[in-house]
């Protein structure tokens, strides 16, 4: 909010006439616009809803109208939010087409030459505008591509750390001289540590409320996220069998009678445990219980 001495300054320092058409609109321009900001062009005209006044300042576009008993519109148009602006005129008047997302604003005026004039500078003002995005997202893709190599040397430098120190633990069972020095535990890139400090904030976050608050992001700055960690050794299919076979004769014994009684319990366990619980099924005594159910059968209460 400014005061009216402001906008009385500002609108005759680009020559536009106080007194006439659009005097409440101008008077409600000390409510709408912000400290410092200036005043290009202004022009009057008609849009859908009547009259109206069609300012651009070095923020955006507004679009005023005042009609009587307090009726007010008030159109805010930023230019990043501009997608597309037509202007064409014929002998008398001019109309333009400001497209704002799914919002369309249709504005004619009689005066040519401050509307043309509005035009020029919306369209500037956008192509600064789309400049600024493209640098800022330019610098914001080398910065990811940079952490992206500083984390991918940083997974290099642990890797080896672990292989040394595998080799030194190795050497120390065998009982054979210790040449190397322990290595020293290593510390990430001060860049680096703020970026991964930030990602581990951003994961509790997601965690605690259970959103994905992640920013759309676009496709190279999705490569650059996308860090390489060093390939896996696994083991062969043989091997596998092989460590399984190993671990069912240490757990279990070597000899193939004490598995197959463990399958005979283990498929008779779910029915034990029912009877435990809910007792001996109607059907029971048609049948001879076996050794193994008869040793851990419940005793029934008389």
């Amino acid at each position: 909010m400014v005061s009216g001495e402001y906008v009385e300054q500002q609108l005759a320092k680009i020559g536009f006439k106080l007194h006439g058409w659009g005097r409440s609109e101008v008077g409600e321009l000390k409510n709408i616009l912000i400290p410092d900001e200036q005043i290009f062009e202004c022009v009057n005209g008609f849009y859908d809803g009547g009259f109206s006044l069609l300012v651009a300042t070095d923020l955006r576009v507004l679009m005023v109208d005042k009609k009587p008993f307090n009726y007010l519109t008030v159109a805010d148009l930023r230019f990043d939010m501009i997608n597309e602006i037509d202007y064409s005129h014929r002998m008398i008047g001019a109309d333009i087409f400001i497209a704002s997302g799914d919002k369309t604003l249709h504005f004619r005026s009689y005066n040519q030459h401050r509307l043309r004039k509005l035009v020029n500078h919306i369209q500037d003002c956008m192509a600064d505008a789309k400049r600024k995005q493209t640098s800022s997202s330019t610098a914001q893709s080398r910065h990811l591509k940079r952490i992206n190599q500083k984390l991918q040397e940083y997974l290099a430098a642990q890797q080896n750390q672990q292989v040394q120190l595998q080799q030194i633990q190795l050497a120390q069972q065998l009982g054979q001289p210790i040449n190397a020095e322990m290595p020293k535990p290593i510390k990430p890139d001060p860049e680096l540590a703020d970026y991964l400090y930030a990602q581990s904030l951003l994961t509790k976050h997601q965690e605690e409320t259970g959103r994905q608050d992640l920013p759309i992001q676009s496709e190279p700055l999705q490569a650059a996220l996308q860090v390489q960690a060093p390939p896996l050794v696994h083991a062969t299919d043989s091997q596998l069998r092989e460590m399984y076979a190993d671990g069912i004769k240490e757990i279990f014994g070597r000899h193939e009678d004490q598995l197959a009684a463990l399958k005979i319990a283990y498929s008779k366990l779910p029915m034990l445990l029912r009877n435990r619980k809910f007792g001996l099924p109607l059907t029971y005594g048609l049948t001879k219980p076996s050794g193994f159910e008869s040793a851990i059968r419940p005793t029934q209460n008389a």
